[in-house]
């Protein structure tokens, strides 16, 4: 955690050296990380599948948005937005008191299309298929003019949910979390409120989706239906598969990498001069390389790097063990 504070630092310190594209760049993942950390706390943590979690953040990039639209600080409407998802959140999350697996996935899936047809319905609120246009809010009193100023606050949230999560695995209601997820029948037998730990769970996990999609929805100044569609709730179960099940590392890498998979995937192809061909197939190489790691590392990106830095040690695990036994031998 010290490691991921100190790059957190160094990034906001060269933020001011980035273009524009850089700290878009900057922004967009750790948008995603937030979103995928909170998700990854759900399924990864509580064994709760959801795929609902584009709508999710839909709520909160709207909720964010009509605070904000009505002169409310960033920050309050940030939080503003958290709780309005947290409570929406713990609404999709009741049918995980009486249905499990497959079927509570699918109940999700109704939830995801539900939200999409209420972000159309509630034109007060939603502005309807034109989309809420968000206007520029200040963050605690200062004023917001570039994309750097949107990557380095959304750092710094990112930081603090990574710290808070972590932090909440190690008490009490995190270690019921990882018991639900590998046995609620022993979760039950062991005097665990199965019902309301769930609901927890989808309450905090709804707080982070909120805070991401309001940032979301302060970035690209616009709350739009087709934004948060069922192909974003699928982009973040595929972050969270990618990067690492139950593994809070995991989340940064697979939003790292969904995030710039594509974008890579593009520059490349203009680079070739073939960009409509290569904008083409991008997702179909994505959709690949997501099938080859559900073959061959299930466990993710996070675990993968943990066995190949294994592998780079053990030579010089090995050259030390070789030379602390040479030194006992010249000792005897």
């Amino acid at each position: 955690m010290l490691i991921l504070i100190c790059v957190a630092v160094a990034t906001i310190v060269v933020l001011p050296a980035l273009g524009r594209y850089g700290a878009y760049i900057v922004y967009a993942v750790t948008i995603a990380a937030i979103g995928a950390l909170a998700l990854n706390l759900l399924i990864g943590y509580c064994g709760q599948i959801s795929f609902c979690h584009g709508a999710l953040l839909g709520v909160g990039a709207y909720a964010a948005g009509n605070f904000g639209n009505a002169g409310q600080d960033m920050s309050i409407s940030l939080l503003a937005a958290g709780v309005v998802t947290a409570l929406v959140s713990v609404l999709v999350g009741l049918p995980a008191l009486r249905l499990r697996g497959l079927y509570f996935a699918i109940a999700t899936l109704a939830a995801q299309f539900i939200l999409e047809f209420l972000f159309r319905l509630l034109e007060p609120l939603t502005h309807g298929v034109a989309g809420l246009m968000i206007k520029p809010a200040p963050f605690l009193g200062m004023d917001l003019s570039n994309d750097r100023g949107y990557a380095a606050i959304s750092i710094v949230i990112l930081v603090a949910s990574l710290i808070g999560v972590s932090r909440l695995l190690r008490t009490d209601l995190g270690r019921r979390f990882i018991l639900i997820r590998d046995s609620e029948m022993v979760a039950r037998g062991m005097g665990v409120n199965v019902a309301l730990t769930k609901l927890w769970a989808f309450a905090i996990s709804g707080f982070l989706t909120g805070i991401a999609g309001g940032l979301l929805g302060f970035t690209t100044r616009i709350a739009a239906p087709e934004a948060f569609e069922i192909a974003l709730s699928v982009d973040y179960v595929a972050m969270i598969i990618v990067g690492g099940l139950g593994s809070l590392p995991g989340a940064l890498i697979g939003a790292g990498f969904v995030v710039l998979l594509p974008e890579a995937v593009q520059r490349f192809g203009e680079s070739l001069g073939a960009a409509t061909q290569t904008s083409a197939i991008r997702e179909m190489v994505f959709g690949l390389l997501i099938i080859v790691f559900m073959i061959y590392e299930p466990r993710g990106l996070y675990a993968l790097g943990g066995r190949l830095a294994r592998r780079l040690r053990a030579p010089f695990r090995r050259a030390g063990a070789a030379s602390q036994l040479a030194k006992s031998e010249g000792v005897n």
